[in-house]
């Protein structure tokens, strides 16, 4: 009977286990996410070409005649093209954009692990209209992923959230239709324009990290 009981509990743990997790799983349709492949130039052979005998005929003694042949990698490189981007590659480029600054934003949470690199991005708030009825002032925050595989990248912006610096009329999920403190704190046409910045501070976003992750990283000149 207490073996049954057990199997019993453990059954129905796991079952609400299960259904807690697809809780956690993300909603896509509050993910801003895109895919980029990146092709890089061949890297030029450096090793020198091995010299290979050529084989001598008749019965004179000589010195051999030495041939050099051209490696396949190098007569490869110098026919040009291009091949996908390795994860390191992508992976500096990434780490190289978190580390960049801009003006319009800061990043902040920087972490990395393996090929995925996330941080997230702090926007100031400052409503467009003079005598706001909401003292909505504040940032507007999101979250940036970065996963990088052979030849492509992907990256996705999510929890894009607004927070005033009046606590009392915090917007929080952009994607909700009320805003979190209420319609009688926020009112809707206030929202919806806090909601019309986020949205425009994500694509700035996503295009200033499609700048960077385009072109490799500059090396310093003292850097060996």
């Amino acid at each position: 009977m207490k073996k049954k009981l057990v199997f019993f509990i453990l059954l129905l743990m796991g079952s609400l286990a299960g259904k807690a997790q697809e809780k956690e799983e993300e909603d896509p349709s509050k993910l801003i996410r895109e895919v980029i492949e990146i092709q890089v130039e061949k890297t030029k052979a450096a090793a020198p070409a091995a010299p290979v005998e050529e084989p001598q005929t008749g019965k004179k003694k000589g010195k051999k005649k030495q041939v050099e042949e051209t490696p396949v990698e190098q007569a490869a490189a110098e026919e040009g093209g291009t091949m996908p981007a390795p994860v390191a590659e992508l992976t500096k480029r990434a780490d190289h954009w978190t580390k960049s600054k801009n003006k319009q934003y800061k990043k902040d949470n920087v972490a990395g692990s393996g090929s995925t690199i996330s941080c997230t991005a702090i926007f100031i708030y400052k409503p467009k209209v003079l005598n706001p009825t909401c003292d909505v002032e504040g940032e507007i925050s999101m979250e940036m992923i970065i996963e990088c595989k052979e030849g492509k990248y992907r990256y996705t912006i999510k929890n894009i959230k607004h927070k005033s610096r009046n606590q009392n009329v915090n917007g929080g999920d952009i994607y909700n239709d009320v805003a979190e403190c209420g319609s009688m704190a926020l009112n809707d046409l206030a929202w919806k324009q806090i909601k019309s910045a986020a949205f425009v501070n994500a694509s700035f976003l996503a295009q200033d990290l499609k700048t960077k992750m385009s072109a490799p990283v500059e090396h310093k000149k003292d850097e060996w």
